[in-house]
């Protein structure tokens, strides 16, 4: 191991408990709390050279998440808020449908900001009422089976057109074909260009227990492995979110009366709107 993954790993190590506490206190992640997950299709651009190995492997089907980073959905109410959105694809070695990754899967998370620390100009540069309205990157470098250093980005290859918030949109643009994202690769270095790698086609949303889906960049099925001391971070961070989230989400499911007491603020909401 690596010096500084060996770091990487400590630090996330340190991180962790805070995470856990989040996720467990929020009954969600802590980041991307709330979020609507697609089928999707990919299908392979590049033929030929090393970008063509990494587009034949990925090849196929994959599921699809889309969410804001920090507030909840909320009836459309956070997207009024400054936040970054995200895009976390599962590169998948079968058709089923399931939270459940196979040794075979790749996953790879976006988010609506060039690098980590441009994070918080992000937040109010993001245009938030429309998944494909964005681009989005990987943020931190993989090491690439036959292909070397890389990262990775999401460029939406129309904006939607439609009224409606970004859920609505997106449905909207995924019936009709138009719900495409183009993933592509470059090697490191600022002067090095994007080459095409594939497209990600949104088929239709799909019901799936999110809490139990669980997006890990260590999932690496395809070749596609983090790097770095940042990357290392992410290994008991992101388990760390999935246990707190988990039992956070049973915990608020054994609450007495709970559901009860959402339907009647509900109602009262409603009837003073009357």
């Amino acid at each position: 191991m690596r010096i500084f993954e060996a770091m990487g790993r400590a630090i996330g190590g340190a991180l962790s408990p805070f995470v856990w506490q989040g996720s467990l206190v929020r009954g969600a992640r802590l980041f991307h709390p709330d979020g609507v997950v697609y089928c999707a299709g990919v299908k392979a651009l590049a033929m030929e050279g090393e970008v063509g190995a990494l587009a034949q492997r990925l090849a196929g089907p994959a599921l699809v998440r889309l969410s804001g980073g920090i507030w909840r959905w909320r009836g459309g109410k956070g997207e009024r808020r400054p936040d970054v959105l995200g895009v976390a694809v599962r590169f998948r070695t079968s058709e089923e449908v399931t939270p459940a990754a196979s040794a075979g899967d790749q996953d790879l998370i976006f988010l609506s900001a060039r690098r980590l620390s441009l994070l918080p100009i992000a937040m109010f540069t993001t245009r938030r009422r429309d998944f494909l309205d964005n681009d989005y990157y990987a943020q931190l470098p993989f090491d690439v089976e036959g292909f070397g250093r890389a990262k990775f980005r999401l460029v939406p290859l129309r904006a939607s057109t439609t009224k409606g918030n970004r859920r609505e949109r997106l449905e909207r643009a995924a019936a009709a074909g138009l719900a495409l994202l183009r993933l592509e690769v470059r090697r490191g270095g600022a002067r090095a260009r994007w080459m095409a790698v594939a497209d990600i086609e949104l088929y239709e949303p799909v019901d799936i227990d999110q809490n139990t889906l669980r997006f890990n960049p260590f999932q690496t099925g395809k070749g596609i492995v983090p790097s770095g001391l940042l990357q290392a971070t992410r290994l008991a961070t992101y388990a760390a979110s999935y246990l707190g989230r988990t039992l956070g989400a049973r915990v608020r499911a054994r609450m007495p009366g709970a559901r009860g007491e959402r339907r009647t603020r509900g109602e009262r909401r409603s009837e003073r709107e009357r």
